[in-house]
């Protein structure tokens, strides 16, 4: 298990990066592990003069989303493309995604944001709704990037949580047969296994997460029932007021499944972990309340995968320091650096 001033780089059949240039997270505000997962939340997100273009994706089961395609001014065909998925209730807007996207931006990269089906500008767009496991939707907006919009470039694809684990859940489905352009990938925080996940939401301390994503997702479905026209929709009425019986009621049956327990075996990426062939680096943090740490040690892992891990930083928080970094958002940093070595 690698400690926070460790890396290991394992990469299979693809010649090796650099050695990693950065130091180790380092503390600069409290180490708690709440305040590290909320705390970010409430920092003011640097606003960029540039507004991206949208594109309408069409999905695989005639649904469609919204994608924001940033270009850098320099920007030339055959340059790299960072895609971007959000995590659950997020969207392209939500800090932690438009923070890393922004810094990308002035490195040159041009960034693609995702609004998964439901969320973010996809709201009224679609008629489906976003879930865990939802590879062919991540695949179709790979798919309509690689031939829309730059056949030429290669991909590196940036998931954050629930979109983490759909980005490794696709990586594992891929195996061997991953399309050659995607050469990269960063999963930050994936609940890969979505049962304890979703158990561990239910532990005195933690539930405040379980409220709050309830509550959005409450929210968000009720505004889709009154303004989606053909929404793909159950009906079930009261809204559950559980995580974990939302995904029961909700999710699992207007996606396909006969219930949660189905719903998590089947859309968990631990299981597929050891198929994934492209360079993917995971981001955890052993103090994570919505991610228990514990559970990256019970799945075996691809030679291509690296795991880095640090002692503090909540859920998608890692408000530290590195000397060399211009702001306190280390993942943020750390985002850029990986790319950047990619291309070196």
């Amino acid at each position: 298990m690698l400690q926070e001033s460790q890396t290991k780089l394992i990469v299979a059949d693809y010649p090796p990066l650099k050695p990693l240039r950065f130091g180790p997270f380092e503390l600069t505000l409290a180490n708690n592990r709440h305040f590290q997962t909320i705390g970010p939340l409430f920092l003011r997100c640097p606003e960029s003069t540039r507004v991206p273009v949208k594109h309408i994706v069409p999905l695989a089961d005639g649904d469609r989303l919204v994608i924001h395609d940033d270009q850098p001014r320099n920007w030339i065909t055959g340059d790299r493309i960072a895609i971007f998925i959000h995590g659950l209730c997020g969207c392209h807007d939500s800090p932690y995604v438009k923070r890393a996207a922004m810094k990308l931006w002035r490195h040159g990269i041009r960034t693609v944001r995702i609004d998964l089906r439901g969320f973010g500008d996809s709201t009224l767009i679609s008629q489906g709704s976003m879930h865990a496991g939802c590879s062919q939707d991540l695949r179709d907006v790979i798919d309509h990037v690689h031939h829309r919009l730059s056949p030429l470039s290669k991909i590196t694809i940036v998931g954050f949580s629930l979109g983490a684990n759909v980005l490794l859940k696709t990586l594992g489905e891929w195996g061997r047969s991953h399309p050659n352009f995607v050469d990269s990938a960063i999963a930050v925080s994936p609940p890969i296994d979505l049962l304890k996940c979703s158990l561990n939401l239910r532990r005195f301390g933690n539930r405040i997460y379980d409220a709050y994503f309830i509550r959005r997702l409450s929210r968000q479905l009720a505004l889709r029932r009154r303004k989606v026209k053909n929404l793909v929709d159950n009906g079930v009425n009261p809204i559950p007021s559980r995580l974990i019986h939302f995904d029961d009621q909700f999710v699992a049956p207007v996606s396909g499944f006969s219930g949660a327990m189905d719903y998590y075996e089947h859309c968990s990426s631990g299981p597929l972990l050891q198929e994934v062939d492209v360079p993917t680096i995971l981001v955890a943090t052993q103090d994570d309340p919505v991610v228990p740490f514990e559970m990256f040690s019970e799945y075996r892992m691809s030679k291509s995968i690296e795991l880095v891990s640090t002692r503090h930083g909540g859920h998608l928080g890692f408000l530290g320091a590195n000397p060399r970094d211009p702001d306190r958002h280390w993942l943020d940093w750390r985002i850029c650096d990986w790319i950047d070595r990619i291309d070196d």
